[in-house]
């Protein structure tokens, strides 16, 4: 049996200052959280030894008792690094390559587990290697670039301003622009380690935070604050839903009218919930509909942003965001593997849906910049934008994919009574899986916008890799 993880960043870096890094193994802690030791015996070459452990309480010390030395299995200086930990009856490997692409490098790691027991080894050694791997992009990317010069802000390119950048999609913003080399800050009312630069806001009034915003020459903004949607939509969650999302943008907007100069991208982060329940397709110029609930929500919260001073404004209306460490496809996926995965409800509700890399690339055109490095430029027009794929399905297609996923070939349905009784239980609310959302990027291909996993298919084929 075998277990594998491969995911890839691109660096504006050349890939001789990220093999500095990478060659000196006693750095891998300081840009992977997961690892709390590391180093080889004697010099770096193919068939030297070495230890590493993980940064686990309890794995930790257990792996420094029990586990052999790793053996170096290869080495080609500038390009590749592959590691090999015996394991009870297999073995983990662990293998980073670089890539020149363009003017920059592409970094690509694997970890895989061979054995009978590698799906369990892959959960307790092969998952915390891998996880969060965009924040340790950042981290390399920090430990690999140049200091930064002494000339201007406006020198240097605008700074990017992020709040809810501790979030899931505010850190793969954050992550993509610091990789490629872009100055970004992340708004945070609790401080706490970081690969990125954080300024202390309360989200609810300008303060120094602004201040020190307004000082820059050159400034965008991506407001994507706000917590989670996944609780029951009581009239109390329902309030704090929209106080989280409403509060900031406001705080946000008062500070843009007290600065010297507009904010030259503001993008706002939105939900294609404002559409309501319905089977109905939507775009952007569809009428919205005046219903209760979350699309209430997410009505209150882009009214917020009226009377934001900036250049271009974008709103992003984003469907159910798919990666293989999202929150959501984690609850799916729990439950699908238990025989749960068959079509919810009627199985007839619409998903709108986009993958994690789409969904940065369209945040990275709405802030004026290309959609990746070495990509021809999208440029989207001010106001409403569906980040969707543009091939909403159906929930019983989108189960179907999901017993696919997880290799559970039974799959029972639930109806709609049973999961809002289930719902209550998980303390989440059954209606983000019950209401049908046809939402479809209507702007994006008018733009030119080209989706990097426009079906299905292919965006579980990249969440498997």
């Amino acid at each position: 049996m075998t277990w594998q993880r491969t995911a890839s960043q691109w660096f504006r870096l050349p890939a001789d200052r990220l093999w500095e890094v990478l060659e000196q193994l006693e750095l891998w802690p300081q840009w992977n959280p997961a690892v709390g030791s590391a180093a080889v015996i004697g010099t770096l070459r193919e068939g030297a030894a070495g230890h590493y452990s993980p940064s686990h309480a309890l794995l930790g010390p257990l792996h420094r008792r029990t586990a052999p030395a790793f053996r170096v299995d290869a080495v080609d200086p500038g390009r590749r690094i592959v590691l090999r930990q015996p394991q009870p009856r297999g073995a983990q490997t662990i293998e980073w390559t670089l890539e020149q692409r363009g003017d920059g490098t592409l970094f690509t790691q694997r970890v895989s587990l061979e054995g009978p027991l590698a799906q369990q080894f892959g959960l307790t050694a092969g998952e915390p290697l891998v996880r969060g791997f965009a924040s340790q992009c950042a981290r390399l990317y920090r430990l690999a670039a140049p200091a930064a010069g002494t000339d201007d802000g406006a020198a240097r390119g605008p700074l990017t301003a992020i709040s809810g950048g501790s979030g899931f999609l505010g850190t793969l913003l954050a992550s993509n622009l610091v990789c490629d080399g872009q100055r970004v800050v992340v708004l945070s009312r609790a401080l706490r380690p970081s690969p990125f630069e954080q300024i202390s806001w309360d989200g609810r009034k300008p303060g120094a935070w602004s201040d020190r915003l307004g000082a820059e020459a050159r400034l965008n903004v991506v407001n994507a604050a706000g917590v989670s949607l996944d609780m029951p939509g009581t009239p109390e969650n329902l309030a704090k839903l929209e106080a989280t999302r409403v509060e900031p943008t406001r705080a946000l907007v008062e500070a843009s009218r007290t600065w010297d100069r507009p904010v030259e991208h503001w993008l706002q982060q939105s939900a294609v919930g404002i559409y309501g329940n319905s089977h109905e397709a939507f775009d952007e110029t569809s009428r919205v509909p005046d219903v209760p609930g979350l699309a209430a929500v997410v009505r209150a919260w882009e009214a917020s942003l009226e009377g934001a001073v900036a250049e271009h404004r974008v709103v992003l209306r984003t469907g159910v965001v798919l990666a293989r460490e999202a929150a959501i496809l984690g609850r799916l996926t729990a439950v699908a593997r238990l025989g749960g995965g068959g079509p919810l409800g009627s199985g007839e509700q619409w998903f709108s849906w986009i993958h994690a890399n789409d969904w940065v690339r369209a945040a990275r055109a709405a802030l004026g910049l290309t959609p990746a490095p070495g990509e021809e430029p999208v440029v989207l027009p001010d106001g409403v934008v569906n980040a969707t794929s543009p091939y909403p399905i159906q929930n019983r297609e989108l189960m179907a994919h999901l017993r696919e996923f997880v290799g559970m070939p039974i799959g029972i349905p639930a109806p709609a009574p049973l999961l809002r009784v289930a719902a209550t239980v998980l303390r989440t609310n059954p209606d983000l899986a019950l209401d049908s959302v046809r939402a479809l990027p209507a702007v994006l291909r008018a733009a030119g916008f080209g989706f990097d996993y426009p079906q299905l298919a292919g965006a579980f084929r990249e969440m498997a890799a």
